[in-house]
């Protein structure tokens, strides 16, 4: 849920009085820190990722890793600086230039954490279509159909979010709208995908069809392509893509349940409290999505070992 856009513009350049101003203050050193983090985390990942050969990840789950890498660079150098910059500029009694920065931090921070969970979203549906058919996979899902469709997506995502500015109950309904058709899209795919890999597990040994297509009787060709899915490889991908799902909804939900409680309840002095804490959380999802990538995705890890290594010597 977003704030009325017109109480944003019309909202007094201080600070909430019911908010203690430590709390502003530590709340800027951890985003501080956590911008700084992200920034050196996901230029790591990106660059990693320009590095490693097709023959060790697979060129579409490269693509999905880098806009996702994308999306949390923005946050740390765009909405979290404009955030940083908000409260130091409010401190500093500026007016105009609060005003400024606190419209231009509210569009990015509605445009990039909401990017991302879109892009979650399409790379669930793209494991699904990958293991429930895997012949029609290998024939639409190409790199340029896929750099076609995340474009698409980013531009999409930057007009919804857009409508904020000329109708923000318009906007609540439709981002309710898309939350709920992403969660509900994402657990359907790996809720399938899980009980699919299950059912097949104790048929599966190393390259071998995901469906029952292959029991029945097949053409040559279509036999050919199927035993080429490596089913190791796609549930290390799942599995991967799962630790970084669960982490985003680990730092989304608790500020979700605090918008939640201040439907219900209203705004009380302990929902501002929470809330400036929640959206902290959200931004210290792009410092964290780095360290998974190196830590679940063995061929980034060995690039990012070595690039630091060339960096800082051996």
């Amino acid at each position: 849920m977003a704030e009325n856009f017109t109480s944003i513009l019309e909202a007094p350049p201080h600070l909430d009085p019911e908010v203690p101003l430590p709390l502003y203050l530590a709340d800027t050193a951890v985003n501080t820190v956590s911008s700084v983090a992200t920034i050196i985390g996901n230029v790591l990942i990106i660059t990693a990722l320009r590095k490693i050969p097709l023959t060790q990840v697979h060129a579409v789950f490269k693509i999905f890793i880098f806009n996702l890498a994308l999306a949390d660079l923005g946050v740390g150098i765009i909405v979290q600086p404009l955030f940083i910059s908000t409260v130091l500029a409010t401190l500093s009694g500026c007016a105009n230039a609060v005003r400024i920065l606190r419209v231009m931090f509210y569009l990015s921070n509605f445009y990039l954490p909401n990017m991302s969970l879109v892009l979650l979203t399409a790379i669930a549906i793209d494991r699904f279509l990958a293991l429930h058919f895997p012949l029609r996979y290998r024939n639409l899902v190409k790199v340029k159909n896929i750099i076609a469709s995340l474009s698409f997506i980013w531009l999409w995502t930057l007009a919804s979010t857009s409508l904020i500015v000329y109708d923000s109950t318009m906007y609540n309904i439709s981002a309710n709208c898309a939350l709920a058709l992403c969660l509900s899209t994402i657990t359907f795919c790996y809720l399938k995908i899980y009980l699919t890999l299950k059912r097949h597990d104790k048929t599966v040994r190393g390259f071998v069809a995901p469906l029952q297509a292959l029991q029945a009787n097949c053409e040559t060709e279509t036999v050919r392509t199927a035993t080429r899915f490596n089913i190791l490889r796609y549930r290390r991908s799942v599995y991967n893509m799962l630790y970084v799902y669960f982490a985003f909804v680990l730092c989304y939900l608790p500020f979700f349940c605090i918008l939640i409680v201040i439907h219900l309840r209203g705004i009380e002095r302990a929902t501002k409290l929470s809330r400036i804490l929640g959206v902290t959380l959200i931004f210290i999802n792009s410092s964290v999505n780095p360290f998974l990538y190196c830590w679940k995705i063995r061929e980034i890890r060995r690039v990012v070992s070595r690039t630091l290594k060339n960096i800082f010597g051996k």
